[in-house]
């Protein structure tokens, strides 16, 4: 009787009542990252106080809320460290903002092309010149940047240059190519498309882009320009973004500012000038934070892609060995700006 009646049960009694069905929870929200000036990623949720955002310009007021910034300023995930997402900058007499967050002062040599980023199809060199700093309280001798020069090699293969030149009045950007010879852009003009590579200007600022980064040239004025000695003057303010993971690359990049992209994660300081009143010249080389000297990234003419550590055309290629530089080093974070970091 029993066993009949839980064979009767199991057989054609009904079936269990489904289990009830339990929301699921709801997705977490997509983290949004920024970059803070110069070069350092951060939540958007945690951002340290004073942290000052970039929105595609270096100059302007402070912005201290990812909800005042443009969306293609906001990103949803980062790589690692974040750092390789944001833009590193070459500045002003010239002071570089380098990957994962280092410092360093570079004189160079006036009147001399230096090589800052040397990776797989493209080469961004920079002539450096002679350039006098007067302040209300000090004189500086020093360089600044006075012309950009780009090599590419385009998704077709086709070999391209774009030359621009800091000038106060009527900027224009040269470009050459086999089928587009001297074609200059300025602004008001429709931008240069060579398969992958655009170039094209507005106001002031040159954007030469292909499918792994976008570079920017700026003419921008002298500190504190209304002084006699600094009248008419410019300078040329330079800034890289790569659009992939520069740390994953086969071939690392390398230049003065590319061969921080190490895969490393680590931050380092090279030398830095002092700043002091009075009358003084510029003399750091960003000693510790680049391997070899100085002298290294010279090259003999503006387009010229060849130098002890050119990655131009290479399909492989090391990063360099942190290990053995001499600067400063600190894991990659996020940080505030300081005013020193903006001088």
């Amino acid at each position: 009787m029993y066993l009949r009646d839980v064979v009767g049960v199991c057989l054609v009694g009904p079936p269990p009542p489904p289990p009830p069905n339990e929301p699921l929870p709801p997705p977490l929200p997509a983290p949004e990252y920024a970059c803070i000036k110069y070069n350092k990623c951060h939540n958007c949720k945690e951002l340290p106080a004073g942290a000052c955002l970039y929105d595609g310009s270096w100059e302007g007021p402070c912005i201290e809320s990812c909800d005042d910034l443009p969306p293609e300023w906001i990103f949803s995930k980062k790589w690692g460290v974040c750092s390789s997402l944001c833009p590193v900058s070459v500045s002003k007499d010239p002071h570089l903002h380098l990957p994962h967050g280092g410092r360093a002062d570079f004189r160079g040599q006036e009147d001399t092309v230096f090589n800052l980023l040397s990776a797989k199809d493209v080469s961004f060199n920079v002539l450096f010149e002679k350039g006098d700093f007067a302040w209300a309280t000090r004189l500086v001798h020093g360089t600044k940047m006075a012309a950009g020069y780009w090599v590419l090699k385009t998704s077709s293969g086709k070999a391209l240059t774009v030359e621009y030149t800091a000038e106060k009045f009527d900027p224009v950007a040269l470009v050459h190519e086999e089928e587009h010879r001297d074609v200059q852009v300025r602004p008001g003009t429709p931008a240069l498309v060579v398969d992958d590579v655009i170039v094209s200007m507005v106001g002031k600022t040159l954007s030469v882009r292909n499918s792994k980064w976008l570079f920017t040239a700026t003419t921008s004025p002298y500190p504190f320009g209304k002084l006699e000695v600094n009248k008419n003057k410019v300078l040329l303010d330079v800034a890289v973004q790569p659009l992939y993971n520069p740390d994953t690359d086969a071939a690392a990049p390398h230049g003065v500012l590319g061969q921080a992209y190490d895969q490393d994660k680590i931050a380092v300081d090279g030398k830095i000038d002092e700043v002091t009143t009075g009358e003084s010249t510029t003399a750091a080389q960003a000693e510790g934070a680049i391997e070899g000297t100085w002298e290294d990234y010279i090259l003999p003419s503006k387009f010229a892609t060849d130098f002890r550590f050119s990655r131009f055309g290479l399909a492989k290629a090391a990063p360099r060995d942190v290990s053995k530089l001499t600067g400063a080093k600190k894991a990659a974070t996020a940080g505030v700006v300081s005013a020193s970091d903006q001088k």
